[in-house]
């Protein structure tokens, strides 16, 4: 039996230079690039804007920003949230939902 993660491809993340960085935080050019499998220069030519991870250094940085459950907090503009589990958020938005039209009932029977 199939589930939807298995059928619905994950979205492609772009890479930018700045995400490159905080995925980075703290470690030198060469111990990130030991763990994706690129060499230093690479990864500052990455971080610099000079040249985008090619297809197979994107996934590896996909991969590892899954591990360390990279974007799991990250707001959008508005009031979107990224979000991986799909029935969790769906549950947290109708609940959101609730609490918002509750609130503007009660504003406008006052």
């Amino acid at each position: 039996m199939s589930t939807v993660n298995q059928t619905i491809p994950k979205k492609a993340i772009r890479w930018t230079p700045r995400l490159i960085r905080r995925l980075r935080r703290k470690r030198t050019l060469a111990e990130f690039g030991a763990i994706i499998g690129a060499t230093t220069n690479t990864v500052w030519r990455w971080e610099d804007g000079r040249v985008e991870p090619d297809a197979e250094h994107g996934r590896l940085l996909s991969e590892l920003a899954e591990r360390e459950r990279f974007l799991k907090d990250w707001k959008l503009a508005g009031s979107g949230v990224l979000v991986s589990d799909l029935e969790a958020a769906s549950y947290k938005l109708s609940a959101e939902l609730q609490r918002t039209l509750e609130r503007r009932t009660r504003s406008l029977r006052e």
